[in-house]
């Protein structure tokens, strides 16, 4: 095996717990794109086991594959449903977030719908006048009033607290219903976002939203991603390695089969570090299938040592600065190709 992904799921039952404790309401586990790479059935698993009232995915799809595996599981669908599709989410929750929405989705059976006011992220969302419209046309089937916050994260209060005003005066006209606003950033960082419930997706991984030390936010990261060394190689000056000849010698390099396939970004080629012996060291080249890391010449290394890619002193942060993107993004793009990695679950 070249790889291994390892799901903590005691970190993600902590990282609920945490979360809940610090909303106060009740907690909807985000587990679309996979469980943000994680695996979106063990990761809802352990998240309704911590006390979360449901979980939310994007797609009927992911909606579908969460329903086959816990079938008891309350499901909310975020993202707008294709017109046509209404009848098949009997049985789920559904945000409503574009005209017309609601209507359709009002006769269909067991379904419980969730209007959406944009209170400033400017993509999916009800004005709010066409929300309170909403609300009242969703009729028994309301189960709910939300928005999404665009800058949670960020230091800068200044838009939250405009967007939790705007959702505070809907919320004040609309009909009685559970009202959810925060999102991750929301719970950890502003008291006033926490209505009724949160919807948390990032922080319940241990990562943090704002691309620090997880544990600033009292959060357990939940994966870790391992190789070995393949192959130990020495390069004499005038020698090279890689596409475009990038590692140039004398270097001495630790070939490790992983590469931007599996989810390890190019991008990060000169900035990012990964951990050998314990000891970090930069990588230097990365191609679809390996990479190469440069090895301090008084470092002891050899084929079949571990190698940290994600853990303990090799924070999935740390590696998204150096690729110069966000967790979230190097989370979701982590793939086990049969053959080459696999996944396992503790905890």
């Amino acid at each position: 095996m070249r790889f291994l992904l390892r799901l903590d799921l005691a970190a993600v039952r902590a990282n609920v717990a945490h979360l809940r404790t610090r909303h106060g309401g009740d907690l909807w586990a985000i587990v679309k794109a996979d469980g943000y790479g994680h695996g979106a059935a063990d990761v809802g698993r352990a998240a309704l086991s911590a006390g979360a009232v449901g979980l939310g995915v994007a797609t009927l799809g992911e909606a579908r594959t969460l329903r086959d595996v816990l079938p008891g599981a309350r499901v909310m669908v975020l993202s707008p449903l294709p017109p046509g599709s209404e009848r098949d989410a009997a049985g789920l929750d559904v945000v409503c977030s574009t005209p017309g929405s609601v209507g359709r989705l009002a006769a269909v059976p067991d379904v419980r719908i969730h209007v959406k006011v944009d209170t400033g992220m400017g993509r999916w969302g009800l004005a709010a006048e066409a929300a309170l419209a909403a609300g009242a046309e969703a009729g028994a089937a309301l189960a709910g009033l939300c928005s999404h916050l665009a800058t949670a994260e960020e230091d800068d209060r200044t838009f939250t607290d405009v967007q939790v005003a705007r959702f505070a005066a809907v919320a004040d006209a609309f009909p009685a219903c559970p009202r959810h606003l925060a999102n991750s950033g929301g719970v950890l960082y502003h008291p006033a976002a926490r209505f009724d419930a949160a919807r948390c997706g990032i922080a319940i991984y241990g990562i943090s939203p704002r691309d620090r030390d997880p544990a600033t936010d009292g959060l357990l990261p939940a994966l870790r991603w391992t190789s070995e060394v393949r192959a130990v190689r020495d390069l004499a000056a005038g020698e090279s390695s890689g596409y475009g000849r990038r590692i140039r010698g004398p270097a001495r390099l630790a070939l490790v089969p992983v590469g931007y396939a599996d989810g390890f970004p190019r991008r990060s080629v000169g900035t990012a570090r990964i951990l050998i012996g314990g000891q970090p060291c930069p990588v230097g080249a990365v191609a679809m299938d390996q990479l190469a890391a440069i090895v301090p010449a008084d470092l002891p290394v050899a084929a079949g040592d571990e190698v940290v890619l994600i853990g303990p002193g090799a924070d999935i942060s740390d590696l998204a600065k150096a690729a110069g993107t966000i967790a979230y993004e190097v989370a979701c793009g982590l793939r086990a190709r049969p053959e080459r990695g696999s996944r396992s679950v503790v905890g």
